[in-house]
């Protein structure tokens, strides 16, 4: 995508004023929600909570560059429903609240993402069922073969996993770092990556706001800069993958989103063979963004219908 081609920031607009937000999301924000931190290897990790600590634990895990406040409209009605779960949404390193690295790699991510789990409450009643978004869900991947044994179920959401002749080389270009005189200005530059149209504004400019942190000279974005570049990559064997599950597995994808066209979303279903396929009508890669109710409702279905049965 040329800098012509390049979507309008969403919220310049409204000149760091706070956009008018639906009284459904309004509750899910004033849901009680229990906030903590724990460190593996000497790094922080940061983790949010919703729901009773004793019951059937989910972990929830963002995208790149994001945070946990990315679930805040699934996480509370996730943890209410099926008689009540102990939901866990975690940041991980080099993201949101949590520490950075000076590596990166999927294997601590997994690592990090389980003891943020445990820590939280989401291990209290057995085994979590981790779910991911993005780049949340080749960590996801990365868990259910190397942890999987840890995982009653998985389920991966808009994650394109594709043959390895076709999986991206090298890292995506150095993002973040700059600093903003003000919040207005800040929020003005926000954009979603990859860049899509979504109606509700409103939740972009909540996790616009999560997104920041203020420092001497104004504001600037919690994500560390070299995030991508200090991160490990090595290509990625689907067929290895599917065949060394440790728990079961499924995938969700937006309809319409531009990772996850016929040619990807064939080869996943033809690859994981046992595992669920579920896309969401109108929405595109940021789906829990687009329509997170419905969203929450996929992901309902999946874990009542299919993740607590054996396959």
């Amino acid at each position: 995508m040329t800098k012509a081609d390049r979507l309008p920031p969403p919220l310049a607009p409204f000149d760091g004023q706070p956009v008018t937000t639906p009284d459904w999301f309004k509750h899910a924000l004033e849901t009680k929600a229990e906030t903590g931190a724990t460190d593996r290897d000497g790094v922080s990790l940061a983790w949010k909570a919703w729901g009773e600590r004793g019951k059937p634990g989910v972990l929830l895990v963002h995208g790149g560059t994001a945070h946990k406040g990315w679930w805040d409209a699934i996480g509370p009605f996730l943890a209410k429903e099926g008689g009540g779960r102990r939901v866990v949404a975690a940041d991980l390193s080099g993201m949101g609240e949590s520490g950075w690295r000076e590596v990166y790699t999927m294997d601590d991510h997994a690592r990090d993402m389980l003891v943020a789990a445990e820590t939280g409450g989401a291990c209290d009643a057995g085994k979590p069922i981790m779910i991911g978004h993005s780049f949340g869900g080749f960590v996801t991947l990365q868990a259910s073969t190397m942890l999987g044994d840890q995982l009653e179920a998985a389920i991966i959401l808009d994650s394109p996993i594709r043959k390895p002749e076709k999986q991206r080389e090298g890292s995506p270009p150095r993002r973040g770092g700059r600093v903003y005189s003000d919040l207005a200005a800040a929020l003005a530059r926000f954009r979603l990556l990859p860049e899509q149209e979504c109606d509700n504004l409103w939740i972009i400019d909540h996790i616009a706001r999560g997104s920041l942190k203020q420092v001497e000279e104004g504001y600037t974005w919690l994500f560390d800069p070299d995030l991508w570049a200090k991160l490990t990559y090595q290509r990625r064997d689907p067929e290895a993958a599917a065949a060394n599950l440790k728990c079961p597995l499924a995938f969700i994808r937006g309809e319409n989103s531009i990772l996850m066209g016929a040619e990807t979303w064939d080869y996943m279903k033809a690859t994981f063979t046992r595992s669920p396929f579920v896309s969401i009508p109108q929405t595109q890669h940021h789906l829990i963004l687009d329509d997170p109710l419905a969203v929450t409702a996929a992901l309902e279905a999946l874990i009542e219908g299919w993740a607590r049965k054996p396959v």
